[in-house]
């Protein structure tokens, strides 16, 4: 380790060359936070984890308690998995520059039984929790509807679809179908509202197909949750029009949700790391009332993994309501909340609600009942959150063991998203393809038009 730098903490990391278990190391040079490491095999490694020194001791102070065996496997609590991610398809209608999940046109679905079997897995684990379908592009099964009505009847009350849009526009009557099949929220890839985000981003001109699908979503009831993957240089400076737009399409779109592009699966080179600091910096600079640390980093997970506010449009511009909010208040109340519950809170769905309006009465002591008026202030935040996928680049074992995003397996175990979807250096997955269940799609395939 140089000695111009100054140590901070020590935890267990990951070698991003083979992902070996390795002693880690958080340091400074007093501006930023960088990870150090050291691997028999590949050497030292030290890389910038967050841009802002003051800005990560300020969120240390919001970081969950938590037990971590160094040496155990990398298994999701049962209790404290607030999300499932199951992936139904490896194939594709797009070969997008990123993808976590490398996919393009040529993969394979997982067969239904097997699906089935993965939702089993994530009831064992505790009982029926939100569950999200992706892929690959979960539209291009056929048979889609029918596994999102056999997870509404095997007790899952919560069912996002993680799609492109491109089948909800294209085809007709298929978000009817999705909508009758009990589909609460289609999860929106949604990067911007220009042509050259997407045409960097995705490799085709999806900015008027986005619009299409907001809109068909709203014909068919069904509620859309906005998520762009930001890329330095790319898209970053529309995260601000990202936000105005959901604002305008309130009845519709009900929350955001930033992930900052992460280095696993597919991705395009670039010259560092999207820390969560930066992103919520990027986005505050865009309106006169938000402030980077109105980004609260989400108790239910790493206080370095997410973090989000609720925004409240006014005739000024929007305000977020954690401005009424002292940070210890924020803890206080934010205790309150079931782990369960944060995914549906961030999601804005009407269990969400719900959650929000009983953790408001618990604070306010002696079981107070709301106003009648707080049913409709909730019906005008728009939550707004960033999730900061860890990559090897910030590989840690302890936030791993602490992660709040699960992907049901094979062999019956839930095992941390990022975990799952995390490559070395060299583009080799550790988790993903331990169980082939179908072969790999190919990924040098020119993107389909959708005219």
């Amino acid at each position: 380790m140089s000695s111009s730098k100054r140590p901070l903490s020590s935890t267990t990391s990951l070698c991003p060359d083979c992902l070996r278990r390795v002693p880690g190391e958080y340091v400074t040079d007093e501006e930023s936070v960088y990870l150090y490491r050291e691997c028999p095999d590949h050497g030292e490694t030290t890389r910038r984890v967050w841009d802002s020194l003051d800005h990560w001791e300020w969120a240390e102070g919001f970081q969950p308690d938590a037990d971590f065996d160094p040496t155990g496997e990398f298994t999701v609590d049962n209790d404290h998995a607030c999300l499932a991610v199951v992936e139904v398809t490896s194939d594709c209608n797009l070969s997008c520059s990123y993808c976590f999940a490398s996919s393009g046109p040529g993969g394979t679905h997982r067969p239904f039984e097997e699906v089935v079997g993965l939702f089993e897995t994530v009831i064992d684990s505790g009982g029926p929790r939100p569950i999200q379908l992706s892929g690959g592009e979960p539209t291009v099964r056929d048979d889609l509807p029918e596994l999102v009505e056999a997870a509404r009847e095997m007790g899952f009350e919560h069912v996002q679809v993680n799609t492109n849009g491109i089948k909800l526009v294209e085809q007709e009557g298929y978000a009817a179908r999705l909508a009758e099949a009990g589909v609460t929220a289609i999860y929106l890839q949604f990067d911007g509202l220009q042509s050259a985000t997407y045409e960097a981003i995705r490799g085709v001109d999806l900015s008027m197909t986005k619009r299409e699908v907001i809109e068909t979503c709203r014909e068919v009831g069904l509620p859309v949750v906005l998520v762009p993957t930001v890329v330095p240089g790319t898209n970053d400076h529309e995260m601000g029009d990202i936000v105005r737009y959901a604002l305008e399409n309130l009845d519709v779109v009900k929350s955001v949700n930033f992930q900052p592009v992460a280095h696993f699966g597919r991705y395009e080179q670039s010259d560092g790391r999207f820390s969560l600091d930066t992103a919520a910096k990027r986005l505050a600079e865009g309106f006169e009332r938000i402030e980077p640390r109105d980004l609260m980093p989400v108790p239910c997970c790493s206080a370095y993994c997410q973090s989000a506010t609720g925004l409240m449009p006014t005739e000024s511009g929007p305000v977020p309501v954690t401005q009424f909010l002292s940070d210890d208040l924020f803890t206080e109340i934010s205790g309150t909340v079931d782990e369960a519950d944060w995914m549906e809170l961030i999601a804005n769905t009407s269990a969400g609600k719900t959650a929000a309006c009983t953790t408001a009465d618990c604070c306010g002591g002696g079981g107070i009942e709301l106003p009648a008026a707080a049913d409709e202030l909730l019906d005008r935040v728009l939550p707004v959150s960033f999730t900061g996928f860890m990559d090897a680049d910030a590989a840690d074992a302890g936030r791993l063991d602490n992660c709040c995003i699960s992907v049901p397996t094979d062999d019956g175990d839930l095992v941390p998203f990022c975990g799952y979807n995390m490559t070395t250096d060299d583009g080799e997955y550790a988790l993903r393809n331990r169980n082939d269940w179908g072969g790999r799609p190919a990924v040098d395939e020119p993107a389909p038009t959708t005219d």
